[in-house]
C-alpha cells in the first residue's frame, strides 16, 4: 500500500500584480558647437587656411603627376632597357636592370603614391 504524498501534489498559485504601460519618451540632447561654429575666422586665420590648402594641392597635384609616369612607365622584355638606380649621401650607387626587380619598385612605388594621395585628399576639406 502506498503512502500519498499530498504536500507535494499542492499547486503553486502566483500573484499576478498590476501591469502599467509606460509610453516611450524621446529627448533631443544637442550639443554646445553653434557657437563655435558662429565664430568668424580672422583675416589671419582665412589666409593662413588658403595658404595650407595650396600647398596641400600643389602635393596632390606633384603625387598624381608621378603617379601617372609610372603608370605610363614600360618595362622592356630583355634585362637592359630598364634600370633602377639608388644612390645616397656619400655617392654610393647601386644599379639593377632585372626585370623582376624593377617591376617589384614600380609596382612598391605605385602603392606607396597611392597611399599619399589619399591621406593629402583626405586633409583637404573646405
Amino acid at each position: 500500500m502506498g503512502k500519498s504524498n499530498v504536500a507535494e501534489k499542492t499547486a503553486l498559485v502566483a500573484e499576478v500584480e498590476e501591469v502599467s504601460t509606460v509610453a516611450p519618451t524621446m529627448s533631443v540632447v544637442r550639443e554646445e558647437q553653434v557657437e563655435e561654429a558662429a565664430r568668424k575666422l580672422t583675416l589671419e586665420e582665412r589666409i593662413q587656411k588658403v595658404e595650407d590648402l595650396s600647398m596641400l594641392i600643389e602635393r596632390w597635384k606633384t603625387l598624381n603627376d608621378s603617379r601617372r609616369k609610372l603608370q605610363t612607365f614600360q618595362i622592356g622584355a630583355d634585362s637592359l632597357s630598364s634600370v633602377v638606380a639608388l644612390r645616397d649621401a656619400n655617392g654610393n650607387e647601386f644599379k639593377t636592370s632585372n626585370s623582376a626587380v624593377v617591376t617589384s619598385v614600380i609596382d612598391e612605388m605605385k602603392r606607396t603614391l597611392d597611399i599619399k594621395i589619399r591621406d593629402v585628399e583626405s586633409q583637404i576639406n573646405l
